[in-house]
């Protein structure tokens, strides 16, 4: 919904869907954002071109679920902190796979790395 003031200002109210968009300055192109949810109900809003690097979320946003409808994945069976941590891959990974510099070290804390190779391992990523 847009309204003008008396200076012909245009004033835009922010989208009031779940899968919102955003105009990229640099880029000028719309950008689409999906909801991931962890077991304890914490909310990711994530670029869809960073979940789609997960080959199982490729398939829940681009195949024949309701979570390609909604933008919204709901995963019950890992947690916030781990979710978290996974989404922090996907952008490094976005970032760096087409690097030519030298590339850091992606840090896992050992206290979460075997809940972290579960995780991943069912995300494809």
């Amino acid at each position: 919904m847009t309204s003008t003031n008396n200076n012909d200002v245009k004033i835009s109210k922010p989208p009031t869907n779940l899968i919102s968009t955003t105009l990229l300055a640099d880029e000028q192109e719309e950008e689409e954002f999906v909801k991931l949810v962890s077991a304890e109900g914490h909310q990711f809003i994530v670029p869809r071109r960073i979940a789609l690097v997960s080959n199982t979320m490729r398939a829940m946003l681009e195949g024949q679920f309701r979570e390609a409808d909604q933008g919204i994945i709901h995963f019950p069976d890992i947690s916030g902190h781990i979710l978290e941590k996974v989404i922090q891959y996907l952008h490094y990974k976005v970032r760096y796979s087409e690097s030519t510099t030298k590339i850091p070290e992606f840090k896992i804390e050992p206290e979460i790395a075997l809940e972290l190779l579960v995780a991943s391992n069912y995300l494809d990523c």
